[in-house]
């Protein structure tokens, strides 16, 4: 047996090294970013709204998303790195401080606060030609981000609403704008949340030696309020996050509400964050996004145009990855600085 052992053991040393090899590739991750092409969804799987139910709909309104893969192993790394479609990006030191679960989470706060502001500013809008639509929102700051050194940390999850503070001399504090300056003189605070079941709670938590900080990041939104809004809709639960479907979604709950099919029976596809005045805002992921309207087959892809002189500006960015890939762009890609563009451009088209 021993002379088995012996006469296999430099064979199985020759083949342990490229086996351990392999399995680092295959399994330790390292502290960087993939996004790769991902697909679309139309809103009316995400969005949900029993109105105009007689309404013909000719066309198709969607979302696009990527793929993004954080902190992928050295062997993702490598396939990425040889795509001519996906992006590699080291990851910020924000996000390493977080894990892949909690970046998840960040991400589907993102979603749920964009559909609210889709669904405000849609409303809104549509209100202007229909009576029947009403919307009303609640202004709240909820926990946006969590600092290593956050005092009870996995006992405040990310969208806990903030309440107030117990300040210094009495005070009751329940604007952020005035935390600081109401939080001088004690080295801990007790600060009143509310969860996303609506219980409230309140912990003493402490700044922190070397920045002074408490730890939390908070983030102002307006959120529907659903006794005063009408027609209510239903926000099913997705796997895909992040805030930029923002625009389609508006566009998409604008058409529901309305007599006209905006859609001109287009396939109808794009990105972009929406704000609460119905402007547009910036998104990432813009060559996988473009590549993936377009291996799709939609008809029209909107994404944010707001400095033609900005280099990084999406629609710039749209253009370049679409000479590059030899897409002709005119008349596809539409650049817009807000939702009333896209409504206008549909309109001309139907002129």
């Amino acid at each position: 047996m021993n002379e088995l052992t012996n006469k296999a053991w430099p064979v199985v040393r020759l083949l342990l090294v490229p086996y351990l090899a392999f399995l680092f590739l295959l399994f330790f991750q390292i502290d960087y970013e993939i996004d790769a092409p991902g697909g679309l969804t139309e809103v009316s799987r995400t969005i949900e709204i029993a109105y105009n139910e007689d309404k013909v709909i000719e066309g198709t309104i969607s979302t696009t998303f990527i793929m993004a893969i954080p902190r992928p192993t050295f062997f993702m790394f490598i396939a990425g790195y040889f795509s001519p479609y996906a992006t590699i990006t080291k990851m910020s030191a924000t996000s390493t401080s977080y894990t892949n679960n909690e970046l998840r989470e960040i991400s589907f706060l993102d979603k749920a606060t964009s559909v609210d502001a889709s669904i405000i500013v849609a409303y809104q809008a549509a209100s202007a030609v229909n009576d029947e639509i009403e919307i009303g929102y609640e202004i709240k700051t909820l926990v946006f981000g969590k600092a290593t050194y956050l005092s009870h940390y996995d006992e405040i999850d990310f969208g806990d609403e903030f309440v107030a503070v117990a300040g210094d001399g009495d005070q009751v504090v329940t604007a952020i704008a005035d935390i600081a300056a109401a939080t001088v003189l004690a080295t801990a605070y007790d600060f009143t949340l509310r969860n996303a079941d609506g219980e409230t709670y309140t912990l003493s938590l402490a700044k922190d030696a070397e920045t002074g900080k408490f730890g939390l990041t908070f983030r102002t939104y307006h959120l529907v309020d659903r006794s005063v809004t009408y027609p209510l809709y239903e926000n099913p639960q997705s796997n895909i996050g992040g805030p930029s479907g923002g625009l389609l979604q508006t566009l998409y709950v604008y058409n529901i509400l309305i007599a006209e099919d905006i859609t001109r029976g287009l396939r109808i596809a794009g990105t972009g964050t929406i704000d609460y005045d119905g402007s547009v805002g910036y998104i990432g992921g813009v060559k996988q996004k473009i590549m993936t309207a377009y291996f799709a087959g939609v008809d029209v892809f909107f994404i944010p145009y707001l400095d033609a002189g900005y280099s990084a500006d999406n629609y710039m960015e749209a253009v370049r990855v679409c000479e590059a890939a030899g897409i002709d762009y005119e008349g596809w890609l539409v650049g817009v600085d807000s939702f009333q563009d896209v409504v206008d451009w549909l309109a001309a088209r139907g002129d």
